[in-house]
Order: structure tokens, then C-alpha cells, then sequence
């Protein structure tokens, strides 16, 4: 496939893709197993995020994926946007749209994508520059909540419990999802273009702040006891805040967050197209239809609360091997046996 990304088309993906869906809810795992010590092993998780991107970033040529690789992560980027499509219709329906038909909302997420995967592949990436602005107004209306916040939730500290921070940092995966996607778009960025040194730590920079700042105020607002019963704490926060402009700012953002999770879905389906179409393959449009008909089907057998809470305390172990560890695995086997992306 013939993409051609500049810095900032590539840095925006990744934003993008690692921050939509999973933004408004993420914190409350992270919080109920780190307990007051989340926001300092959120940092530690960050540390290791960029410590990953450096990694991915020197050997990223060696992510060559066979034929067996490139179906295992088909299946795992369907099978993960279904879920995702799952859990933004229950979110839907939770907060505004609760007398709609999980189906017409799926549907439409679906349609969405389809039209989106279906014109040029520059087309899912550039969707994304409308909603920089709009996404950053998160952390702007987040800081109304700062008389409401209670600094010594913060504190005490528990570093000694080892079996906290491990779980603490396993649920962290969650905010930094979806990394392998570097090395998926890395080749296509532009051969003059270099990524390594400033721009890849301003991106870590800019990501670690905008979760983190979501991380403090989650935590400062709700208790520790709290926030296992808060399964959205940014919606929650951002209900309880008071303004002129509209009645219920959660009801506001919960469409932006669904416009951000949407360009999310593209994305996906843009890599799906990448890695289906490394090879000339006939009847293109086809598979792009059929892909999207299998998302617009499985979904509808998650939306469920208990498959939604079932996943959402699964998910971080799939995260795990196939964001982190296959990737790691795959380089390594590729460079020792000397096999590189051409």
C-alpha cells in the first residue's frame, strides 16, 4: 500500500490511537490495584513506555511479519475492535442513548469506518487534525474540578508491596496500548524524516501528561473505596462540574470522546488494510466490505455488562503479549536471523 506520513501525521496516529476508546475509563483498574501509590507507578509504566518506543525505534526494520504474523494480528485487531465497538455502543447507551438499539449504534460506528477505509488511507490519519483541539478541552474542563479534589489521596505511598506495583504497572498497559502500531506505520514515514532524540520524547511527553493529569485528578476526587464503583471516573468528574453553556457537560463530551474512538476504529481498519494488502491482492474492496461486515456482527454478542466487565478485567493479559512481548520476540527472531522490512 502507497502511504506516505510526515512527522506530524505520524505522531498524531499514534496519539490518537493510544488514547481513544480506553481514555475515560482506564483509570479505575489502575486505581483499584495501585490504591494511593497509582499516580507514581503510572509514572514508572510511562518510563517504560519510552524505554519501549527507544527500543522500537532502533529495530524497528527487524519487525518483519510472515504471512502466520500478519494473520495473528488481523485477527487480533478485529477481535479487539469489535470489543471496542461493543464497549463505546454500551457506553452510549449508559450515559445519552439508553432507549437506542445497541445495533443502529454499531451499525453506524461500522458505516463510519467502512466510508473511512474505503477512500484513500491518508484519510482515517488527517480526521484526526479536527479533533486535536476538541480532545484537549479534556483537560481544560478537568481543571473546574480542582476545588473538589483531595490532595492527601495521594498519599501514603506503599512501595514495598511488590504485589501492588506489579499489578498497578500490569493495569498501567492499558493507557499505552496498541504500541506495536509504531512499527506497523514506521516505514511509511517519510525516508527523510527521523523520528529519534526530541520529537519521539515530546510524544512521550505530551501523552504522559495528558493521561497523567487524568490519573491525579481520578484519584484526588474519588477515594480509594470509591472507584471500584466508578467504571467511567472522567465522565463522572466532568458531570459534576457546573457551567452556563449546557446543561450536562459529561453528555458533551461523551461525543467527543465517541467522534475520538471512532477516528480510533479507522485507524484500526487502516491497519487491517496495511498489513492485508502488503502484496497486490485482487478484489480489494471486497475484503475492506467483508472486514467491516464481521465488526458490524461480533460486537453484538459483548454488549452485554457482564462480557463488558469480563473483558475490561481480561483485556490487560492480551495487551501484554501482543503489544509488548510478540513484538519483542519478533524482532529479536528477525534479527538473528538477519531478516529485515525492505
Amino acid at each position: 500500500m502507497n502511504v506516505s506520513l510526515t512527522k506530524a501525521q505520524f505522531f498524531l496516529l499514534l496519539f490518537i490511537f493510544q488514547t481513544g476508546v480506553v481514555y475515560i475509563a482506564f483509570q479505575t483498574p489502575l486505581i483499584i490495584y495501585s490504591r494511593n501509590s497509582s499516580w507514581l507507578i503510572f509514572i514508572v509504566a510511562s518510563v517504560i513506555h519510552y524505554g519501549l518506543l527507544l527500543f522500537f525505534e532502533r529495530y524497528h526494520s527487524y519487525f518483519y511479519l510472515n504471512v502466520f504474523f500478519r494473520w495473528v494480528y488481523q485477527i487480533y485487531w478485529l477481535l479487539l475492535t469489535a470489543v471496542f465497538i461493543a464497549y463505546m455502543s454500551y457506553v452510549l447507551a449508559s450515559w445519552v442513548l439508553p432507549q437506542t438499539p445497541e445495533w443502529i449504534v454499531v451499525v453506524i460506528i461500522v458505516a463510519l469506518s467502512l466510508y473511512a477505509n474505503l477512500s484513500r488511507p491518508e484519510t482515517a490519519i488527517n480526521i484526526g487534525v479536527m479533533l486535536i483541539p476538541i480532545i484537549f478541552l479534556f483537560v481544560i474542563f478537568l481543571m473546574l474540578a480542582i476545588p473538589d479534589l483531595t490532595w492527601s489521596n495521594l498519599f501514603p505511598i506503599e512501595w514495598k508491596n511488590t504485589k501492588q506495583i506489579g499489578a498497578g504497572l500490569i493495569h498501567s498497559i492499558y493507557a499505552y496500548f496498541g504500541i506495536e502500531m509504531y512499527l506497523i506505520y514506521r516505514p511509511f514515514l517519510q525516508k527523510d524524516l527521523q523520528v529519534k532524540g526530541k520529537p519521539l520524547l515530546i510524544y512521550q511527553l505530551v501523552i504522559f501528561v495528558f493521561y497523567f493529569i487524568s490519573v491525579l485528578f481520578t484519584q484526588m476526587f474519588f477515594s480509594v473505596d470509591e472507584i471500584s464503583l466508578i467504571p467511567e471516573p472522567i465522565m463522572y468528574i466532568l458531570k459534576s462540574q457546573e457551567v452556563t453553556f449546557v446543561k450536562r457537560l459529561d453528555i458533551f463530551f461523551v461525543y467527543i470522546w465517541l467522534s475520538w474512538s471512532i477516528v480510533t476504529i479507522m485507524i484500526f481498519g487502516l491497519s487491517f488494510r496495511i498489513l492485508h494488502f502488503i502484496k497486490q491482492k485482487k478484489h480489494p474492496t471486497r475484503s475492506i466490505i467483508v472486514y467491516h461486515i464481521l465488526l458490524a456482527i461480533l460486537p453484538l454478542f459483548v454488549i452485554h455488562f457482564r462480557s463488558i466487565e469480563f473483558i475490561k478485567n481480561s483485556l490487560h493479559y492480551v495487551f501484554i503479549f501482543f503489544t509488548f512481548l510478540l513484538p519483542i520476540v519478533i524482532i529479536g527472531w528477525n534479527k538473528w536471523r538477519g531478516k529485515s522490512v525492505s
